[in-house]
Formats: structure tokens, sequence, C-alpha cells
């Protein structure tokens, strides 16, 4: 738009105004006499008296004042005009947090965004940031820009990032490696991917960590079961068969993964394998009594049907409730390439302490169930992080705070998140959810919607596209006393006449009434529709529910050249040196690798490779045998009468009867069918 244009706008808007201006009230009768009087004072009957200073002055002053004061009431429109769009016209508080422009300082917070009346930065220090960041809006309004603006201020001051993206935008992607790039932090950064095993860090989220952690961890892929006393008996049944399991392995100095833990709870051989290395490695350890006591419970006698006894692994899987199963696709395809690890490259617990930036990529479009299981199975992993951080002397804690952005929250939520927000402050890291609608957090429990929502210090609220999330949204902005004006008119008309008299009469009214009323009542500070109505890339901000925002969200965006200095995306690649916890060496557990070992076919196998051995004794003594009575029929042959050698040493035929091969010499016959049988069996 045009200067001139633009002037011409705001003069129709300003005559519109004075146009429509309604003077009334004591401000503006005091106005409009003071303007009086000073006129009236010029007069010649009253200037000779208000010749003397300073009386001259009185005149000029009251008209001044009075003029003053109706030209700001005049100028009202231009005055409201914000500096940038907005449409809510609203006026916005005083900045929670001035930065310092001082060169060389730091602002010691990060910047959120503009207000649209003055165009003022609004800045968040870093003890509210650890009070949480709640963003809510429809797909397309600006939740990832205002997180990216976030994002990069955090990796530009050298503090530590955890995105989880889950819509798996590659264009995402390429931004966070831009914005490392341009830092300076390329080598600081982490991706998993399980769509793109090629371009991804490896990442196991079942190893590192306590076992009652690790046990929580992996039993969130499982449904809540609270409302369903049955089925929570079978979960925390399978809690404590977990427990025990990992705590085995751990004790065992076992390093494991997700297939080596879904061959554990789908075999019972491999079950009697860790038994055997947990008794060689602590013989009289406490955990090999609870897992032996354990599978006691499983254990099938020998029989004459199955002399080795072993695991009824009906019993065992009903104890597990299809664990394994939902633990097998993370093992398998994809996602087994980046999680059959036994020496990750990424550690989180690890990675926040040193500030890395990690991008978590969640598949949710083709891969469903299991992208949103992932994800689940990294924010359980990211609680037990933080149980860590928290046990830290705070000078070890990491600053700038840890900054964790959820993108897209709503597909990987489950109750177990009330934890984070209740408890990272401690750890000084700061949880960001990013969702489009309240339904996800309600869906799950009005409990987790309020902990999460309530905990969430500063509130960043997008354009929305249903009426309930608009009505909760106002909500959380909260109210203000208003007045609710209200008008009512009626009017009547009648009429009569009488025709049947000798002298007719008639009769002709009407009558019309008009009332107005005032009321004080609680209404929105932003109406719903107002929030219906928001432009991309404007919102509301409330901070510590008593400051209200109207801000615009810049975008932060490399152009072309920029991103070609910078090139694609490259994964940062570490030599493995294998598991080492607490100094100590842990060896693979290598139950996947080994499983031929587990398998029903391998007794198969083994008792078939046993009756090939025994047929191939056999074959060979029966071949000897023949070898034997061959040589004895040359024999006989050889001593038989009528035979005499010839003089130059060769011998003339003989003129007896010769015995055939069907001679019986000892009383053996060879079975030249069954030698016939065996070898082509064999072969």
């Amino acid at each position: 738009m045009t200067t001139a244009s633009n002037f011409r706008r705001k003069l129709d808007v300003g005559l519109a105004h004075f146009y429509n201006l309604k003077v009334g009230g004591t401000s503006d009768t005091v106005a409009a006499l003071s303007v009086g009087c000073g006129l009236l004072a010029t007069s010649p009957a009253l200037s000779a008296q208000l010749g003397a200073f300073p009386y001259s002055l009185l005149p000029i002053a009251c008209t001044m004042a009075g003029g003053a004061w109706l030209a700001w009431r005049a100028m009202e429109p231009w005055r409201r005009e914000h500096a940038l769009a907005s449409s809510l016209k609203i006026r916005s508080d005083q900045s929670p947090l001035e930065p310092d422009h001082t060169p060389g300082a730091t602002t010691g917070g990060l910047l959120v965004g503009y207000t649209t009346d003055s165009g003022k930065p609004i800045y968040i220090d870093d003890e509210h940031l650890m009070r949480h960041l709640f963003i809510i809006g429809q797909s397309g309004v600006g939740k990832t820009v205002a997180a990216s603006l976030l994002m990069f201020q955090q990796i530009q001051r050298g503090g530590g990032l955890l995105f989880i993206d889950g819509k798996i935008d590659a264009a995402n992607l390429a931004q966070i490696y831009h914005y490392c790039c341009y830092t300076g932090r390329q080598h600081d950064f982490l991706v998993i991917n399980p769509d793109d095993p090629d371009n991804s860090n490896t990442y196991n989220p079942v190893l590192f960590g306590d076992a009652d952690e690790k046990a929580d961890g992996i039993l969130q892929l499982i449904p809540s079961t609270e409302t369903n006393p049955g089925a929570d008996f079978f979960k925390q049944e399978a809690k404590q068969a977990l427990t025990t399991l990992i705590r085995a392995l751990q004790r065992a100095r076992l390093a494991y993964n997700v297939i080596d833990l879904t061959v554990l709870l789908m075999n019972g051989n491999a079950m009697l394998e860790l038994e055997r290395k947990l008794a060689t490695a602590a013989p009289n350890s406490a955990e090999l009594k609870e897992f032996t006591l354990f599978l006691d419970k499983f254990r099938v006698q020998p029989s004459p049907q199955n002399p080795a006894g072993g695991i009824d692994m009906k019993k065992l899987k009903d104890v597990f409730g299809g664990i394994g199963g939902r633990l097998y696709s993370f093992g398998t395809g994809k996602f087994g390439q980046i999680m059959n690890t036994y020496d990750p490259e990424v550690n989180l617990y690890e990675a926040i302490r040193g500030n890395k930036i990690i991008y978590c990529a969640l598949p949710t479009m083709g891969k469903d169930t299991t992208a949103r299981n992932f994800g689940r199975m990294v924010i359980a992993d990211l609680r037990t992080a933080i149980s860590w951080l928290q046990k830290l002397p705070e000078k070890d804690r990491p600053w700038p705070p840890f900054m964790a952005f959820c993108d897209e929250a709503g597909s990987y939520l489950n109750e177990n998140w009330s934890r984070i927000p209740e408890q990272s402050r401690s750890a000084h890291v700061f949880f960001v959810p990013a969702v489009q609608t309240v339904a996800n957090f309600q869906a799950i429990s009005d409990e987790l919607y309020e902990m999460v929502i309530g905990n969430a210090w500063t509130k960043l609220i997008f354009k929305v596209g249903t009426q309930g999330t608009a009505e909760e949204a106002a909500e959380l902005i909260g109210k203000k006393i208003g007045v609710l004006r209200s008008l009512a008119g009626t009017t009547a008309e009648s009429s009569s006449m009488s025709m049947l008299r000798h002298l007719p009469e008639s009769n002709q009214g009407a009558g019309a009434s008009m009332a107005s009323g005032e009321r004080e009542q609680e209404m929105c500070i932003i109406t719903p529709d107002e929030l219906k109505g928001l432009q991309k890339g404007e919102a509301v901000m409330t901070y510590g529910g008593d400051q209200i925002f109207n801000i615009r969200i810049p975008m932060t965006k490399f152009d072309k050249e920029a991103q070609a200095r910078f090139g694609e995306f490259r994964v940062n690649r570490f030599r493995a040196q294998g598991l080492t916890i607490d100094g100590v060496h842990w060896r693979p557990a290598g139950f996947f690798a080994n499983v031929d070992r587990y398998l029903s076919t391998a007794a198969v196998r083994k008792e078939t490779a046993k009756a090939h051995e025994e047929d191939q004794k056999a074959l060979n003594a029966e071949l000897a045998k023949v070898a034997e009575l061959q040589k004895a029929q040359g024999d006989a042959q050889a001593a038989a009468p009528g035979t005499a050698p010839s003089s130059a040493g060769s011998t003339a035929p003989s003129t007896a009867p010769s015995t055939t091969s069907s001679t019986k010499t000892g009383g053996f016959t060879p079975d030249t069918d069954a030698i016939n049988n065996r070898k082509q069996k064999n072969s």
C-alpha cells in the first residue's frame, strides 16, 4: 500500500469517526466550557479586565486545554492505528523483559514476537521459560514458525534442543541443519529418523536407566488400564516381570536392545539361556534369585514326552500381555536399523548435558501406530534423563535451559506427560508442546489437560478452527467486567367503528415506546469468534495469567544463496567404542544373533543331524562287511579245486563250477537295497 493511499484511508476513517463522534460526559463538557470561556474572554467587555499579566494567559490556556482534549477525542482512530496488521485492535501490556542493548550483553531470554500496536519486541526470561510454554492453533497458522524462532535463538546462544517432529517434514530437518551451520554448531546436530535409517544416528531408548524406569517406558506402549481393574492387574504383573527381566540383564552386564527383549519375551529357551548367563556372572546375586523365582512359575517339569522340561510359553505370554509383539515392530525394518544397537550414538541424558541439538522424526502418516508408540518411548527416555538431571548439583545442570519442543504433540500424547511440566523446571528443562485442539488432551483425561495447561506460564494461541477449542482458549485468556446494553421498542395501533348506531362513531389510536438498559457482567477479553478470526502469523500471548499481548511472529528463513552455501544435510557419525557403564564394559546380549539356538526347529535339526550321523555309521559298517565278504569270496575262489597256476605265472581257466555272489559267508547276506537307499538319502 502506497503512502498516499494509506493517508487517504486514515483520513477517511478519521472523518467518519468525527461525523459519528458522540460528545458528552464530564470530560467533554469541561473541555467545551474551557473553549467557550477562552473565546468569551476575548470579548471587549472582558479583555480589559484580563489584560494584566498573568490573567491575560488564562483565555489562551483554557482554549488550548479544551481544544487539545477535543482533538484527542477526534484523533482516536489514528491513535488506535497499529504498527502491525491486527484483527483484534487491543493494546498489549509491557514486555516482561526489556532487552539489554549494551554491546556484548546477553538478553537472558528469548524473543517471542512483536506487539501489533507498537511493534515492540516481547522477550521471556529464562526463569519463566522454565515454567514452560504452551502453543495451540490449527495447522498452517504459524505454530512451527513461532517454535522455529525460539529454536534458532536457542541454538545461537549455545543451548540444547530436542525437536520431536510429529509430521516428519523434510523442510524442518533442513532448516534446523541450516541453523546449526549458521551458528557453527553442525557437529552438535544429531538426528533420529526411522523413516531414513541411512541418514540417521543410532538410538536405543531401552538401554540406559533404572529397570523400573525402563519397564514404565515400555509399558507406555499399552493403552491406559486405570478404568479396567482386570486389565490393570495384568499390566502390573507385566511391569513386575519386565522389571525382573531388565534387572537380570543389567546385573549380568549384558547390553541389550529392543529385538533382544522381543526374543526373550517370546521364547522360553532364551529365558533359560539368560538364567545360565546370570548364574555365571553373578552366582549369588539377588537378581539371580528374583529371576529364578520368576521363571519357576512357568517351568514345565520333565516328562517322557519332554525329557528336557522348559518354559510354558502360553503362561509367559499371558503375563507379558503381547508386549513382545509391540516391541517386535521396533526391532525390525527401518526402526530396527536404528534401534538394534548396543552402542547408540544418541544417549539422551548425555546429549542434554552436552547441549546437543536433536531432531527426532515420527513418520505418523505412513506408520501411525508404530510412530506414535516410538514418540512415547522418546518421551519416556526424556523423563528418565530429567530424573537424572535433578540429582545433579545445580551448577552441573544445563544452562541455558534445555528446550524440548514437541510439535503435533497430540499424535503421541499419553497420561505420563503430566509429570514433565511439574518437575522438569528443577532440571533446567523447559517444555514446549504444540497441539491443534484441546481435545487431544481431554481425550486422555481432564486431569492431564489441567496439569499440562496449568503448569504453562506462557500460552501462545493462534487461529483455532473449532468452537470448543476457541471457547477453551478464550477462558484461558481471561474475562473482564463489561457493560451489556439492551434496547427494546414497541409500537401499537388500534381502530374501532360503530356502524349500526344512528350517529356512527369511529376511534383510532397509535402508540410507541422505547426502553434501554445497561447492566454489568463478566465477558471474555477476546471472544471465541475473534480467536477463530485471527490472521496467519498473528497470536495472542498470555503471560502469567494477567498480561496479554497481541503479537506477530517473524519468520526466520535463509535465502537460496545461504542454503546452497550450507549444503545438504549430512549426518554426524561416531566411532563405536563399546558400551561402558560405571567403568565396566558390557558385553552384547546377542539373543537375536543366536536365535537359532532357541527356535523350536533347532531341536528338529539337532535330531535330524543325529539320525543322519547314525545312518552314516550304519552305512559305513555295512560297506565294511561287504568289503570283507568280497575278500572272503576272492579267497574262496583261489582255494577252489581245478585251479592251478600257469607256467607264465598266470592262472588257467578253471573247469570247476565257480561260486556266485550269493554265496553265504559266515552267515551274512548284505542288504544291497538298504545300502542303495541310504546312499540316496545321504546324497
